[in-house]
């Protein structure tokens, strides 16, 4: 215990021992971090079978998020469809297959080419894409500020819509591309089809092996306890240096918070996705 106890003193008190720098503030602790988060990333990246894909994105919170924001907005929700799901899950791995990201495919097939292919007679019809997000939230909110999404999301004529998620390699990286289908049936000729949709409604963002480590997550996480030990470890510096007058030549105290200010930027890129 008396070890436990002195460890952590010399972890995070300035004192004679260590320099009049907390132990977890020296160059060779933020160097060992450094090293050992590049081994993982590295680790990581090379096994895909484990890894495999893994984010919070499903078709029902999509469908929640979509029907919420059109209902604050005084419209009718909308309802699922199976031909919509269908023809946005053959956008999605027409994407994959033809190596594009795009409304229109390589050979110039258009969104309404694949929603009039899964048996959907439209009189009105719409399409939202999306990929590398990592949340449900974030697709619908990056939609909302984007006019001509907003547009569709929003747009009163649509009464049915339709989704896909579904994981795979695009341009040489691996991504989850989001489809959503929107659609109002031709009223006198439309007639649901029988087609058995190849994705059940509740979707995961998930088409490879499942995955047995969620590395985002992990590495997410495992970042933010660092800076939040960093911070920590800072706050106590400042107080006790503070608290016995220890005067230091060259203070590391600006390199340590930009050090921090870089990992926030890193993790933050990390959840941005796009929309098209």
């Amino acid at each position: 215990m008396e070890k436990i106890k002195t460890f952590i003193h010399r972890l995070f008190v300035p004192h004679e021992e260590n320099n009049f720098r907390a132990k977890s503030l020296h160059t060779d602790f933020l160097t060992v971090y450094l090293v050992i988060a590049f081994l993982m990333m590295i680790a990581f990246k090379q096994d895909n079978n484990v890894l495999g894909f893994a984010t919070d994105i499903s078709v029902d919170k999509l469908y929640q998020l979509t029907n919420e924001q059109r209902q604050n907005n005084g419209l009718s929700p909308l309802s699922l469809n199976s031909a919509l799901t269908l023809a946005a899950q053959r956008k999605a791995e027409n994407m994959f297959s033809e190596n594009y990201w795009s409304h229109y495919s390589l050979d110039g097939k258009t969104p309404w080419d694949f929603i009039l292919g899964a048996g959907y007679q439209y009189e009105y019809a719409g399409e939202n894409l999306a990929k590398n997000f990592l949340f449900s939230n974030g697709v619908v909110d990056a939609w909302m500020n984007s006019t001509t999404h907003r547009d569709n999301l929003l747009k009163k004529e649509y009464t049915e819509v339709g989704y896909a998620i579904v994981n795979g390699v695009l341009n040489g990286e691996q991504t989850t591309l989001v489809v959503q289908e929107f659609g109002k049936p031709i009223a006198s000729s439309f007639t649901p089809p029988s087609v058995q949709v190849s994705v059940p409604q509740q979707i995961l963002a998930q088409k490879t092996v499942q995955p047995k480590i969620n590395v985002f997550n992990f590495t997410f996480s495992l970042n933010i306890v660092f800076m939040v030990f960093l911070l920590l470890a800072l706050a106590l510096d400042f107080y006790y240096a503070s608290k016995f007058n220890v005067i230091r030549v060259g203070g590391k105290n600006t390199a340590h918070f930009l050090f921090i200010v870089f990992i926030l930027i890193g993790l933050f890129m990390s959840t941005i996705g796009t929309i098209i």
